[in-house]
């Protein structure tokens, strides 16, 4: 190896890097710098964000003041609250929001949408906190205020608004927002938000990867500070080995500090690709600079550049300075359909003058530039009449004292039929899936409305049969009554008006049964003995029990259910009587009752050799007005509302025909009591 090459090696090694170099600080000093305005425009537009969700909570607290019974609770000791309760109950869910509260003027709790208020010292001091003036005396002129602190890297944010009577404050109406409202916009855009407090804790995070107990241990320490080439300053924090650059901004009425996050991993892929392209193009530069000079002193020459672009596969079109055509290879005269006689052209009649190719038709005819253009797609002309897309590359040449152009061509009429293809495959397969998607909707629309319509009709049919029956009594019986009226015949007046008492009693049993189908769910389940419920139950039915075999398994061992005490008697005495009833006809009528635990759930199962059902009847049992009875024994509500019951209370209500014996087996599910 010469002396001489090793020189030219050692300068372009050289050149390379220090360009490469260069072109990485440039390109990473500029995407920083991007990233950092983009960033403040973000954090802009999520402190805005921050503000209007906030806000428009701030009118809630006055929804607590306007209720009529607000000012009777908080004045009269003896007022129920029940129905206030339930209010903010609903209010609560309809807000989306963490509690809504009614507060003495001490800050204690007196109302409290939720079960679980946990309600303490530290909440009602940050809420009276606010309303207290300068000389620590509570304030009642104040509107809307707002308090937060950090509990257990949680934040509470609440809304408070003080409750007047006759110029004195009565209470303090409190609202508590799920400030997890804030994060969720955020976290679908895949963004990196931080908030603290002014003592550094951070309580909110909208990213997965980043979480607020973390960060709380990690502190702020690592944030640092790096100043660009053009004077701008950006700071960067490294979390879990990934750097971010980091805006912060303080949100001076409620003491926040927000951090925006942006990751760095992208942009330093970007600056590595920048500066490895710099490397390829500066070494291939060089190297073709290092050619042509080889080749000047040599070979090079306008002839060989014709005989070394001859071969190539691609289109390659020589331009002279003036823009006509010096050379043209094979590839490209197959292109524009040319013969050895059509060489005399210019670079413009090469592109077609129908489609928007006006802008490069401009800058070929220009010749006081010479253009150049990379991967540009065109329409060039196809001199037999036609034209066809291609991509159109034009790098200046010189040669021999002598300036040009090189233009490259690549036909891609095949791709552009794929990507046209592919277009309309999407369209097609698009348009069927939003057919067969309007079918779906309309088919369930139609199975619902023939379900709720099915659903109606079983229940007119019951009940227009059950009232029938004993309103065309009371009818023959009022008209009978006339006539034994105008006789005198008080005896059998009064026989009479016994039978009409009778029927409006079972009519009343009716509607009664309508009305406990539609009973609301319990707004607390309680510890419940399933031994009491059933002493009772078999208590008021002793006469219809009296011929049945009762065995009860029960143990004593066994803890409490979750009930409502009335409902659970009421599922009871549906299941042991229609039992009763089933086994009318049976010759040793037998009635088995036992519980267990399995996984903190009591199972309860209800047995009776009965008649039992069709395997047909078993998937339409609980469903509304359903029954197997005779016209005027009942509206076949009975399992319905059991099954009602046992859902609000948490439960499930299974059944089956016995394998081995005559009759069914009801099965009921239900939380064993924890308190037990």
């Amino acid at each position: 190896m010469s002396n001489k090459f090793k020189i030219i090696a050692s300068v372009i090694l050289g050149c390379v890097i220090a360009t490469t170099f260069t072109v990485r600080e440039i390109c990473r000093d500029w995407l920083l710098d991007s990233a950092r305005e983009q960033a403040e425009n973000q954090l802009l537009t999520y402190v805005v964000d921050i503000r209007r969700v906030l806000a428009s909570y701030k009118y809630l607290p006055y929804l607590i003041t306007e209720q009529e019974s607000v000012t009777a609770v908080l004045t009269n000791p003896q007022a129920s609250m029940t129905p206030l309760k339930r209010t903010l109950t609903q209010f609560d869910k309809a807000a989306n929001t963490k509690g809504w509260y009614l507060l003495k003027p001490d800050g204690s709790l007196l109302i409290s949408s939720r079960h679980n208020a946990n309600w303490d010292a530290h909440k009602a001091a940050s809420i009276t906190a606010n309303l207290r003036n300068k000389n620590g005396e509570l304030d009642n002129d104040k509107g809307v205020l707002t308090s937060s602190y950090i509990a257990n890297g949680t934040a509470n944010y609440y809304l408070s608004l003080p409750i007047n009577h006759n110029g004195k404050l009565i209470g303090i109406a409190v609202i508590e927002v799920d400030l997890t409202a804030l994060s969720e916009p955020w976290l679908a855009a895949n963004e990196f938000i931080l908030i603290s407090n002014t003592k550094d804790q951070f309580f909110l995070s909208s990213h997965p990867q980043i979480s607020a107990t973390e960060m709380n241990k990690r502190g702020t320490n690592g944030i640092k500070a790096r100043q660009l080439s053009n004077d701008a300053n950006i700071f960067h924090w490294k979390i879990n080995n990934n750097d971010y650059q980091v805006q912060q901004v303080q949100l001076d009425d409620l003491k926040w500090h927000i951090y925006f996050l942006t990751p760095l991993s992208n942009l330093y892929k970007t600056v590595d690709i920048a500066g490895f392209i710099t490397a390829i193009l500066m070494s291939l530069l060089l190297s073709i600079l290092l050619y042509r000079h080889e080749r000047r002193q040599k070979l090079y020459s306008k002839a060989a550049l014709k005989q070394m672009i001859t071969g190539t596969n691609v289109g390659l079109v020589l331009l002279n300075d003036d823009r006509s055509i010096s050379y043209i290879n094979p590839t490209a005269m197959h292109y524009f359909g040319l013969n050895n006689d059509d060489k005399s052209l210019y670079a413009s009649q090469l592109l077609s003058q129908q489609h928007d190719n006006k802008k490069i038709i401009e800058q070929l005819n220009d010749l006081s530039v010479i253009p150049t253009l990379t991967g540009i797609e065109v329409f060039a002309h196809n001199h037999q009449g036609h034209s066809f897309p291609a991509l159109l590359s034009i790098t200046p040449l010189a040669w021999s004292q002598q300036r040009g152009s090189l233009m490259t061509f690549v036909d891609i009429s095949k791709r552009k039929r794929a990507e046209h293809a592919l277009s309309q495959a999407n369209a097609q397969l698009e348009t069927r899936v939003q057919e067969t998607t309007a079918k779906l909707y309309t088919a369930q629309e139609e199975l619902l409305l023939s379900s709720k319509m099915a659903a109606l009709g079983r229940m007119s049919s019951a009940i227009n049969h059950e009232l029938n029956q004993p309103l065309t009594g009371i009818r023959t019986l009022l008209s009978s009554n006339m006539l034994f009226l105008e006789q005198g015949n008080t005896k059998v007046l009064r026989s009479n008006m016994a039978l009409i008492d009778k029927l409006v009693t079972r009519m009343l049993s009716m509607t009664a049964q309508l009305k406990v189908f539609a009973f609301n769910r319990p707004e607390r389940l309680i510890a419940t003995s399933i031994t009491d419920i059933l002493t009772e139950v078999f208590t008021l039915q002793e006469s219809k029990l009296a011929s049945i075999d009762i065995k009860v398994d029960v143990p004593n061992s066994l803890p409490q259910v979750l009930a409502e005490p009335h409902r659970l008697h009421q599922v009871f005495a549906n299941l042991i009587s229609n039992a009763a009833a089933a086994m009318q006809h049976t010759s040793q009528p037998q009635l088995f009752i036992n519980a267990s635990l399995i996984k903190g759930i009591i199972y309860i199962k209800v047995t009776d050799n009965g008649s039992g059902v069709d395997d047909d009847a078993l998937a339409h049992l609980f469903e509304p007005f359903y029954t197997s009875k005779k016209i005027g024994e009942g509206l076949g509500l009975g399992l319905a509302i059991t099954a009602n019951i046992m859902r609000d209370m948490q439960g499930e209500i299974t059944t089956h025909n016995n394998l081995h014996q005559a009759g069914m087996t009801f099965t009921l599910s239900l939380q064993a009591s924890s308190s037990y």
